[in-house]
């Protein structure tokens, strides 16, 4: 931290020469301040996108949603178009100069935070659905249908009609 305010010091020598004043120069301060904080906003939301797409991916959840007509299409568009928002918004940010994200920083945090939070509620989602699911495959085991219908692996059936 005192060498950030030693930055401070360095920058207010030269704004006097430059002829500026401390305003400008608290308010040039905080956007860098800020700028900090969007760059972890965005490595938040890539993690939350790499989550959402590993639970796509390998949850039961989302075969269930598959088989679920009027789901599948509402939901299925939604998340995609979450994902399609976060790719566009952190490669935005990643192509834009140092200038832009300065000077953008505070909407961009907003814009970050927003979407983590969407991108957050569909992996909710999705795990709440995986945890219904597990509840409902424990309640009635696969197995549990077959051996009323079919006799235990083990079991040897000797057809006496044949002899």
């Amino acid at each position: 931290m005192a060498a950030f305010w030693d930055i401070v010091g360095k920058a207010a020598n030269l704004v006097q020469i430059l002829g500026l004043d401390a305003v400008t120069l608290i308010t040039i301060a905080m956007r860098f301040l800020v700028f900090h904080e969007v760059k972890q906003e965005c490595r938040k939301l890539e993690d939350r996108v790499q989550m959402l797409r590993l639970l796509l991916m390998s949850s039961p959840a989302c075969c269930w949603i598959m088989q679920q007509e009027h789901l599948e299409a509402e939901l299925g568009y939604q998340v995609n178009n979450a994902l399609k928002q976060a790719h566009n918004l952190i490669e935005s940010y990643k192509q834009s100069t140092l200038f832009l994200r300065v000077l953008r920083a505070r909407s961009t945090a907003g814009q970050f935070r927003d979407l983590c939070n969407s991108i957050d509620s569909y992996c909710g989602l999705l795990l709440s659905i995986n945890a219904y699911l597990l509840i409902i495959h424990q309640a009635n085991p696969p197995h549990a249908e077959m051996s009323a219908a079919a006799p235990h692996p083990d079991t040897h059936i000797i057809d006496v009609s044949q002899e």
